[in-house]
């Protein structure tokens, strides 16, 4: 089943001329759109799991990690975390890896272009944390 703010979602994403595509299951539907900035190559999932405007914004993956890196990653994160309160970055300990989310309010009006205007948002502010991110990787 495919929830309207998914549809929503999708329409708005393709009248901005990008292009993604709709994932539906029993129990949630989601938009993927790819997003390529100067930094960073990752994948956008818009996720609903109700009618209601039940909508997560999720990057899964963005970054790989050494296991003898958690510590450092952590402290990293914490900086992005700590410039962009509104997104959050999340370090997933079982695939050492680095997650984005940003949940919806409920009552937003237009999801569709809260989602595009997210969508930019969020190329931007992992374009800005990406160079910090990759240093600890490193070393």
């Amino acid at each position: 089943m495919v929830y309207q703010a998914t549809q929503a979602i999708y329409d708005a994403l393709k009248a901005h001329d990008l292009e993604c595509g709709i994932e539906a299951r029993d129990e949630f539907s989601a938009v993927h759109v790819g997003i390529n900035t100067e930094k960073a190559s990752f994948e956008v999932r818009f996720i609903s799991r109700s009618e209601e405007n039940d909508v997560a914004l999720r990057v899964f993956n963005l970054l790989k990690f050494p296991e003898d890196r958690i510590e450092s990653m952590l402290i990293a994160v914490n900086r992005c975390n700590f410039r962009f309160r509104f997104m959050c970055f999340c370090v997933d300990t079982r695939n050492n890896s680095i997650d984005v989310s940003y949940d919806f309010t409920a009552a937003t009006d237009d999801i569709g272009e809260a989602a595009y205007e997210l969508l930019m948002r969020s190329a931007g502010i992992i374009d800005d944390c990406y160079p910090e991110l990759m240093k600890e990787i490193s070393g």
